[in-house]
């Protein structure tokens, strides 16, 4: 299931690359197509992910990404789901298509205000672009484009695409924008920045053998709770 779709995928470095939006308009069209497309690629990359592996219902993950959602002026659309795993995970792939672990919902203690955090972070990487470029870093837009003209990913291809698109990693830059972008839709929403202090300063007491690797793929935690803090601080003076 979930646990043997991630069996091997590591921690392997890597780093998005910024493509200009030229690029993106000459293969793909205008910014609302490109949007469509992004969607059309996500939807197909989900739909494999789901097949194999086991859906969680745990109903207030999808109350926490409508009501986050509402407070986002974007046309991108949110999905929410969560599989089970044992892996402490969260990770949304091109289009919206957000994905929590029942892992780190149980590590999160079923906290409202910790998850709408690690949602709001994942949102905002299809937000600000990020999942597309990490998507074009993988494949190139020709690729992309080609899949794009035969009617998108199908089957292998698709399950190909996803893992490939799980390896890799968003860079530092692109985490802490995640975590601006993130903290201050939280707090619009009306969640509380200081749970995800909190649930940073828990982390900050583990070993490193015991902190789960998304948390330790992200910035530092000092470096996180200090943004965090900042972020919620001009949130809050407006």
């Amino acid at each position: 299931m979930m646990d043997s779709f991630f069996k091997g995928l590591g921690r392997k470095a890597g780093e998005t690359y910024n493509k200009s939006r030229w690029l993106y308009d000459s293969l793909l069209g205008s910014e609302e197509e490109r949007i469509a497309s992004e969607y059309k690629l996500g939807h197909q990359m989900a739909k494999e992910l789901i097949l194999q592996s086991e859906v969680v219902e745990i109903q207030f993950t999808r109350v926490l990404h409508k009501r986050l959602s509402g407070w986002i002026n974007t046309p991108h659309r949110f999905n929410a789901t969560v599989l089970r795993s044992s892996e402490v995970n969260a990770f949304v792939l091109p289009g919206g298509y957000i994905f929590l672990t029942d892992a780190i919902v149980n590590f999160c203690k079923h906290n409202e205000d910790e998850l709408a955090f690690i949602i709001a972070h994942e949102m905002a990487h299809v937000v600000k672009g990020h999942a597309f470029d990490r998507m074009i870093a993988d494949h190139s837009i020709q690729v992309i484009s080609k899949w794009l003209r035969v009617g998108g990913l199908v089957g292998a291809a698709a399950k190909q695409a996803t893992l490939k698109f799980l390896k890799t990693q968003y860079s530092r830059d692109n985490e802490h924008e995640a975590d601006d972008f993130g903290i201050r839709l939280a707090i619009a929403a009306g969640y509380d920045p200081k749970e995800a202090v909190r649930m940073f300063e828990r982390l900050k007491t583990l070993g490193e053998p015991d902190i789960p690797g998304y948390f330790s793929t992200h910035p530092s935690f000092n470096s996180r709770i200090l943004q965090i803090e900042k972020a919620a601080h001009r949130a809050r003076a407006r």
